[in-house]
């Protein structure tokens, strides 16, 4: 799609961050002015991409009404979304078979938003540690993007992972095979406060958790480790060792100034290394602007064609797929 054809009809840019956990966006004028903004439901097109076309609905009906606007408006909204999962062609696809009512809309990743708005559109990288997590960086037009495998393959010192790996030493603390623990209690407390504190009643508990479940579990293994508790200072200690070295392998591409955001990243920050502590740059701006950013830039000149061909990007040793290809336009 031609952004230019459909120019004339904006007048509206309408930014959308979307995650594991909720969805954010922004509604500005043409000049950047703030309209409104709103957050609603997880908007991860990887894991449910209908429940992610229903909270960007959802989002842009709280914009409109806050704003002042009709249904219509939306119509005249260019619009960026930066959505979890869109790194993976196959999710990307289908969410661009989308009926959307923008006059248009421009897929990419939240990473690459986040990494726009931290660094005000300069050249950077973003390490999201969130209930996912992922690293990426923007280098002299090069993309390189690392981890994002997803959950439970990946996200290494998540929050879901730090939930996972709660729940898993609860239930060899409830099996007798590790000693109780503050975490312990803490997971104990929260999960299996109404049914038998046994191993198999927290299976029944946690076998249908998905991501964003076990994130809730994360506070609890802070918590925990605050109060000195051994299993919880492991379960950190393992989780930023991970995270260090994705720090430095954006340093590795060339970034100069690397941010850290998330749910999670606040709390694990305190346990980086002293010296990545003073390191990291401040984030200048949210994701969601980083996303209204592009579409200002986007609107002022023709999509750049991918940077990677389809060969090279299975050839791509920068991350599990392609970061170009996570870009794209939808009519």
């Amino acid at each position: 799609m031609q952004l230019s054809n459909s120019a004339s009809k904006v007048r509206y840019y309408l930014g959308i961050d979307g995650g594991g956990t909720k969805c954010k966006a922004r509604l500005t004028d043409l000049h950047g002015t703030v309209l409104a903004e709103a957050v609603a439901g997880p908007a991860n097109i990887a894991t449910d991409l209908s429940e992610s076309v229903r909270s960007i609905l959802d989002v842009c009906q709280q914009l409109l009404q806050q704003a002042g606007l009709t249904p219509l408006a939306l119509a005249q909204c260019g619009v960026v979304a930066g959505l979890a999962g869109a790194n993976l062609p196959a999710a990307a696809a289908m969410f661009a078979q989308w009926q959307h009512p923008f006059a248009w809309l421009h897929l990419t990743t939240d990473l690459h938003i986040a990494c726009l708005g931290a660094h005000a559109g300069a050249d950077g990288a973003m390490l999201i540690c969130g209930t996912g997590t992922a690293a990426f960086s923007v280098v002299n037009g090069q993309q390189s993007l690392f981890s994002a495998q997803g959950f439970p393959l990946g996200d290494k010192g998540s929050g879901a992972w730090l939930g996972w790996r709660a729940v898993s030493h609860t239930l060899d603390v409830l099996d007798g095979v590790a000693q109780e623990s503050a975490l312990s209690a803490l997971v104990v407390s929260k999960l299996l406060s109404n049914t038998p504190q046994q191993a198999t009643a927290l299976i029944s508990v946690c076998r249908d958790f998905r991501a964003t479940e076990f994130a809730t579990l994360a506070p609890a293994v802070f918590a925990a480790a605050q109060r000195k508790d051994q299993a919880a200072q492991d379960i950190l200690r393992d989780g930023v060792q991970y995270l260090e070295a994705l720090l430095r392998r954006l340093q590795q591409t060339g970034a100069r100034q690397i941010a850290m955001a998330g749910g999670v990243a606040g709390a694990i920050k305190e346990f980086l290394a002293d010296e990545w502590q003073q390191h990291l740059s401040a984030v200048t701006a949210p994701p969601e602007a980083g996303a209204v950013l592009l579409a200002q830039q986007l609107a002022a000149q023709p999509p750049a064609k991918p940077q990677f061909s389809e060969s090279e990007c299975s050839a791509n040793a920068n991350g599990p797929e392609c970061p170009a290809a996570a870009t794209r336009s939808i009519a």
